[in-house]
């Protein structure tokens, strides 16, 4: 802790010192004149200012007061407490005004006066240190920061939650399952204004109709069977915050209709109550289903996808962000106890499996890897033990070839009828010119496949003979 003595007699800033000595980790630096005291604490970083109110030996000297005014002006926030041998209220009183936080006259200074004080200022420093501290966790962890990937995607998304975040308007979280839809409503509440107060989440899919209603709006005791005792609903717990509506497609469609009554009125009435309650906090919803399908089925309500569209931030897939993997990998492991490592070859096969279950199946893959994994290197064949074989990897590959296919020169003419030839004819080649195993190679019957090779002029094994179907020796 670093304290300003302010104060223009040597023997009052000897005796503070010697005072505030016997307090470990306080280092004190003196000041004779205001003009001394603006430079130090512009040159200094400084927890406490100890200040008289006179600094020289004019009746009329209120340098201490005008250090207290220019602290405000500069906008500084350190603590100030008037150590001082004027008895004049008035004069204590413009102090407190100006921001002195504590005053000790001269005439009772001691130990058990100041020392009390000061431990108490330092706490108060700690404490606000503490908080910082604890907010910058809670930024990291739930924050836009928290949000991570460098893509262009996520980059978007990031710049949009900032933008909206602190509007009061609805918005509309849409992405697959496992994308991570509630981390992003979460940073839209951290981000916002209302980050001091709640956020909660319901699971419109978990809880039948009667007991979605009371948890999303509460009860009063009686209202239904099995409700013993009063209950307040989440919209009403949240109060500035902000409540996610996760699945809201799965919510009852009679639901539906007071929701949007309660969007429109911000006001809703709990089950079993005359009184109404105003609707203070924030509401986001998040669904992966296609809402306009839904409609279109009659499940949901049209009116209330354009009350809650109001924003509608789009969660992008990890196939739509493959370029983040490494880098969620890395901060996945970050979160455990064991450090693992990747060989190149297998953030090779991370990158090329098709991850249908997004974030989270990555996620899983991760923490799977680090409860079982006899090793910390982690190489290809300990991902295809624990993680398993990508069944959709074949998939994949022949995206990669047609892409390719569709890069050739247009010169070839038809680029289907070039790679079906080809194919036909490495199948023929393959089976060693038989075409009844050239056609369960490909899939076909084997009367389609005659009717390609004649279509496209290749020719099968002369006799076209069938395999025998038992071979012995």
């Amino acid at each position: 802790m670093k304290i300003l003595v302010i104060d223009d007699q040597r023997s009052a800033r000897r005796v503070l010192n010697l005072m505030l000595g016997d307090l470990a980790g306080v280092e004190v630096v003196e000041a004779g004149s205001l003009s001394e005291a603006q430079s130090t604490a512009e040159q200094n970083a400084f927890d406490l200012f100890l200040v008289d109110i006179r600094l020289s030996d004019s009746p009329t000297d209120r340098g201490g007061l005008e250090f207290l005014r220019w602290l405000r002006t500069s906008g500084r926030t350190t603590p100030a407490v008037m150590v001082t041998g004027s008895t004049e209220l008035a004069e204590i009183r413009d102090a407190m005004r100006l921001g002195a936080q504590d005053y000790v006259l001269k005439d009772e200074l001691c130990p058990e006066m100041l020392l009390p004080i000061v431990e108490g200022m330092r706490e108060r420093m700690l404490l606000k240190g503490e908080v910082s501290r604890l907010r910058e966790r809670v930024e990291g962890a739930w924050g836009t920061s928290a949000m991570v990937g460098s893509s262009a995607v996520v980059d978007r998304v990031r710049k949009l939650v900032e933008r909206v975040a602190d509007a009061d308007c609805t918005v509309l979280i849409r992405g697959e399952t496992g994308t991570g839809k509630e981390m992003v409503a979460r940073a839209l509440h951290q981000t916002s204004n209302r980050n001091a107060e709640r956020f909660l989440a319901v699971n419109c899919s978990a809880l039948p109709g009667t007991l979605i209603e009371s948890m999303i709006f509460g009860h009063e005791r009686g209202a239904f069977t099995g409700a013993v005792r009063r209950v307040r609903g989440q919209l009403q717990l949240a109060g500035a915050g902000t409540v996610l509506l996760d699945e809201i497609a799965e919510m009852p469609i009679e639901l539906q209709a007071k929701l949007l009554r309660v969007l429109e009125d911000r006001r809703f009435r709990p089950l079993g109550s005359e009184e109404e309650v105003e609707l203070r906090a924030r509401v986001v919803a998040a669904t992966h289903v296609d809402l306009k399908q839904r409609i279109a089925e009659g499940t949901f309500r049209q009116d209330l996808y354009y009350r809650l569209n109001v924003v509608s931030i789009e969660v992008p897939s990890l196939a739509d962000r493959r370029e983040d993997l490494p880098e969620l990998v890395h901060a996945f492991v970050a979160q455990l106890p064991r450090k693992l490592r990747f060989s190149d070859q297998a953030m090779e096969w991370l990158l090329a499996r098709r991850w249908q279950g997004n974030v989270r199946e990555l996620k899983n893959a991760v923490e799977r890897l680090a409860l079982l994994s006899e090793k910390d290197e982690i190489d290809v064949p300990t991902l295809i033990e624990l993680v398993g074989e990508d069944t959709t990897r074949p998939v994949i590959e022949i995206d990669r070839v047609a892409h390719a296919i569709l890069s050739l020169p247009t010169k070839l003419g038809s680029k289907l009828d070039v790679i079906e030839r080809a194919v036909l004819h490495h199948a023929i080649e393959m089976c060693g010119g038989n075409k009844s195993a050239a056609s369960r190679l490909l899939g076909l019957e084997r009367k389609a496949l005659e009717r390609k090779l004649e279509r496209f002029g290749t020719e099968g094994d002369a006799s076209g003979e069938e395999e025998p179907l038992n071979r012995t020796g």
